[in-house]
């Protein structure tokens, strides 16, 4: 089959699809994959090929800018989604093109390829990163929920289905039906039942199959200097806050209290971004500053991770088996965090507007306990030790379509 996965969004909304992409090419299957130009270097490092789409622009970066010039979250979070949008319908002319002559268009979980595929006729395959997002009417349901669920439907209504609908108007096409984005075939969940297990009550159309993990491209080696400074010490804890970081003046001080919490909870560092911040404080020696490093390498040499919450680097922290700290910024990214800290794997996340030197330095510490490393450590066995989620992924599309 030829094969379209578009996506928009920051590294950690195409990184799942470079494994289902490496997947599908293994199975025989010519496969490209279609996202922002500035990402053509990621997916040709795997011998992927690549389409691209919308403005040649950092969008992570972007958002980040627009959240921290808005007076509120709230705000912030209104004006990404519709920069969001935005990017979606300026993505469409070159996105339809690249669709034309597909047998199949996989629909990524930020929505693109879906008005693609219902233009062109194309057979499509969705993805849903969240089991949460899938609606369950449960048999015994009281009113109260059942109200509820309208509410909060609703809402979604208002977030996501009304501005697609009207970016669909715009080029032609009819309302979303009752399935929005989802695939009426076919819905993917590349989730881990050790994380989410699958709902009884879910149509039969929505599929989990496991976590999607890429290797390190088969070009990437160490830096000679991380390698050093791995064997110096003890495992390091991996800060790495993403592209939704803060950036500006408050990015500096994000850095700043993290080097104040790092040396007071006593641990040794790997830092990843605030690439201008970190030229502007002194690092120690027990801190390293490091640029992208595939997290499949970076993390089993770890001790703990600080990220945002995102869903790559959280699933990744989980396959690696080592304790969470989350300082979400939006959305997802906090149900990722209350996950991390039911789950025992983590403190209870932190929100970027309360994080202070002690409240960062007490969770490190935290992180450290015996207790919360075995929980980790076994959580990461059992996920390991699952089929590969990319090959079930495989095996369903070419059954269902």
């Amino acid at each position: 089959m030829k094969i379209i996965i578009p996506t928009i969004g920051t590294r950690g909304d195409v990184q799942p699809y470079i494994a289902l992409a490496l997947g599908l090419q293994k199975a025989g299957h010519s496969v490209t994959l279609a996202t922002h130009p500035c990402m053509r270097g990621l997916v040709e490092s795997y011998g992927i090929e690549f389409a691209p789409m919308g403005p040649n622009i950092d969008i992570g970066h972007e958002a980040a800018l627009i959240r921290a010039n808005a007076p509120h979250w709230l705000v912030g979070f209104m004006r990404v989604m519709k920069f969001s949008f935005a990017m979606l319908e300026q993505s469409h002319a070159s996105l339809l093109e690249t669709c034309r002559g597909a047998d199949l268009v996989i629909v990524s979980h930020s929505a693109a390829g879906r008005m693609e595929a219902d233009k062109l006729g194309l057979s499509s395959v969705s993805v849903t990163l969240m089991a949460e997002a899938i609606p369950v009417k449960g048999p015994k349901d009281s009113f109260l929920k059942r109200t509820l669920m309208g509410l909060a439907g609703a809402g979604m209504g208002l977030l996501m289905t009304r501005p697609i609908d009207q970016i669909r108007k715009r080029v032609g096409l009819p309302p979303m039906g009752p399935t929005g984005i989802t695939s009426e075939i076919l819905n993917l969940i590349p989730l881990s039942k050790q994380i989410s297990p699958p709902n009884p009550l879910w149509e039969p159309r929505h599929r989990m199959t496991g976590y999607w993990f890429a290797p390190a491209p088969e070009t990437w080696t160490p830096p000679d200097d991380l390698a050093v400074f791995l064997e110096a010490g003890e495992p390091p804890v991996v800060v790495s806050l993403g592209a939704m970081a803060l950036s500006g003046e408050d990015s500096l001080e994000a850095a700043q209290i993290t080097l104040a919490a790092v040396k007071q909870a006593g641990v040794r560092a790997i830092l990843q971004g605030w690439d201008e911040a970190l030229k502007q404080v002194s690092i120690p020696p027990t801190v390293f500053h490091a640029g992208s490093v595939p997290h499949d390498w970076l993390l089993p040499r770890a001790s703990g991770l600080v990220h945002h919450g995102g869903f790559g680097t959280t699933s990744s922290g989980f396959r690696a088996g080592i304790p969470m700290l989350v300082i979400p910024h939006i959305i997802d990214q906090f149900i990722w965090g209350a996950k991390v800290a039911q789950l025992g794997v983590g403190p209870q996340p932190i929100s970027r507007p309360k994080l202070k030197v002690e409240s960062m330095a007490a969770a490190l510490r935290q992180m450290q306990s015996p207790e919360m490393r075995q929980k980790a450590a076994a959580l990461g066995a059992a996920i390991r030790a699952e089929p590969d989620g990319v090959a079930v992924a495989v095996r369903l599309i070419e059954g269902m379509v």
